[in-house]
Formats: C-alpha cells, structure tokens, sequence
C-alpha cells in the first residue's frame, strides 16, 4: 500500500525483545488426561513486535526489526522472520526463545492460550539492541510494544522514549497498563490500549463510549497526539487533537485472536504517515485488525481484501 521513497524521512523499526516461536493446533474438544490428536498445527513468527514488524511489510511499508533470538527456537523463529519482515537485526542471546501455544477446540468453539517465558536478557544484551535500535530510529518512529522478558525492568520503554526524542524520532508505545501508565510521560505519538488496558488508566471502569472517548481526550491534552482504543468485536475509538471517532468492527466468522490488535496498531499507524483523514486512518486499522482475526494461527490479514472490508466500515464522529 505504501512505499517510503522519502530518503529525508527516519525509518520506522521495531523493538522486539520478548519475541516468540508461536504454535497452533486445533482440536476437537480438549479431555483431561486424554491425548488429543489435532487436524491442523502450524508455527507462526509471534510476539507484539514481530507482528506489528510483518503487518508492516504487508502494507507495503520498509521497516526495521531489532529482535532478540536464543537457541534451537530463536533460529527457527529467524528462518521464519526471514520471509515475513524487512530487515531484521538479530541479537543472539543465551537461553531459548520463547514458544507460546494456543489450541482452537471445534466443539465447543474455545480458544486457550499458554504463553512461554523468555530468554534472559542482561544489561549487556539490552545496551546493545537498544543502542541498533535508537541508532536506526533516529529522526524516524521507534515502536516500542510487547512484553518484557526476564532481565527487563518495566522502566525500559520510558528510557527509550526519552531517547527517541532526544533522538528527534516519534514515540509508539502498545503495552501492559503498567508500563504504558510509566511511559505517558514522554508524549507519544501513538498509544494503543485496548478496553480494560485504558480502565486501568483511568483508576475506574468506562462503560459506555463516550466515557471512552473522554478518557482518551484527558490523555490527548496531557501529551498523548493519537489514542486508539481497541474494543475487541465492538470496534474501536480514535483520538487526536480534532476529534473523536467510533466505528463498529465488520461482522466476520473469527479464527484466531491473536496478532489482531498488533495489525490493527500497524495500520492506524501506516495511515498516519500517509496523513490520511482520522477516518480513514480508523478504517485501515479497523480493516487490519478485524482480517487477522478470520486468519488460522498467527496468520496475518490479507492486503488484497482490505479495501473490501474498509469500504463496509462506518465511522462515527464523538464529538468529545
């Protein structure tokens, strides 16, 4: 959709230090202390980072991956990045990258997921990827998602927010409340909380949009330039400094869950540095978010179908 031919512009690179090796069965129905046999498995790039990272190719968009790889899985996981991302910037750590699993049960329809711990990540290590990445980022978008591994303070995309603006490059941040909460104070470009992320926010719950909406006001007049809310199957809520927008997500037959709201962040995102309208740029995360979760696995969203499903999307001014 989109190619960067601008050689004044920074790159756009991801910061992937808790990456994982993602697996996928499907099942008919989960027995205690029986052996299921599933009738389709599959293994996916996975982890916030990497999908955002291969989202981002989707769309037609040149971007940098500093990723953390460690052991047997670590190179499976490369051979598989290899295909999906850009330009990837491993960094060899000790241990073994992380494997996540999740199983889809026909009957009843259930999805359960289990997700594996990290590679340690010393201070060394972190120096060193850190160090790619504010290099790489320099007068371009540092994206800074996921979760942290072993060896990580919670405090780490703070720091490197701090930096990227030293740095003159945009903040995005899309993580757990506490870290995100930590990291408000650098102004982001871009956050993107979903529901009960933005509830722990705001110390209260929200349950309507409008109290949504006016949330996400507070934290764009405290330094936050564009909040999107991820509502799940009810959509989701844009803010900026103009407006407030609401759409409904697309009805569709869901899949799997997972990497939907990583698509979602990459797309809001791309339509942002195409300076698309408010609208549009809702549009194109909606259209990301809602195709990945019809997609098997960790399977991401088709680009040739997306203006499809833009072209259903409605969009609805808040006003707030």
């Amino acid at each position: 959709m989109m190619e960067n031919n601008d050689e004044t512009r920074g790159n756009i690179v991801t910061l992937c230090l808790n990456p994982a090796l993602d697996t996928a069965f499907r099942v008919k129905q989960l027995l205690s202390t029986v052996k299921c046999q599933s009738d389709g498995s599959r293994y996916d790039p996975g982890g916030n980072a990497i999908n955002v990272s291969r989202a981002l190719k989707l769309l037609g968009v040149d971007a940098f991956s500093c990723c953390v790889l460690a052991g047997e899985s670590g190179e499976m996981l490369r051979n598989l990045l290899l295909q999906q991302v850009d330009h990837l910037e491993a960094f060899e750590v000790e241990g073994s990258t992380r494997i996540n699993c999740v199983i889809h049960q026909i009957r009843p329809p259930e999805e359960f997921k289990v997700g594996g711990v990290g590679a340690y990540v010393s201070s060394e290590d972190l120096s060193r990827i850190s160090e790619r990445f504010l290099e790489l980022s320099r007068n371009g978008i540092g994206i800074l998602t996921g979760s942290l591994p072993p060896g990580v303070d919670e405090s780490i995309y703070t720091h490197l927010g701090e930096q990227l603006h030293d740095n003159n490059a945009k903040v995005v941040i899309d993580a757990h409340s506490n870290i995100l909460l930590g990291a408000l104070p650098v102004k982001p470009y871009l956050i993107k909380p979903n529901h009960h992320e933005l509830e722990l926010l705001a110390g209260k719950t929200l349950t309507s949009f409008s109290a949504i909406a006016e949330r996400t006001r507070e934290l764009q007049k405290q330094g936050v330039e564009n909040i999107c809310v991820s509502l799940g199957s009810e959509g989701a809520i844009f803010t900026n400094n103009e407006n407030s927008y609401f759409c409904e997500a697309p009805k569709i037959r869901p899949a799997c869950s997972i990497g939907a709201g990583d698509s979602m962040l990459a797309g809001v995102l791309v339509a942002l540095t195409e300076n698309r309208s408010a609208e549009d740029i809702l549009r194109l995360g909606i259209a990301c978010g809602t195709s990945t979760t019809a997609q098997p696995g960790t399977v991401l969203f088709n680009p040739d179908n997306l203006q499809s499903v833009m072209d259903e999307i409605e969009i609805t001014r808040l006003d707030i």
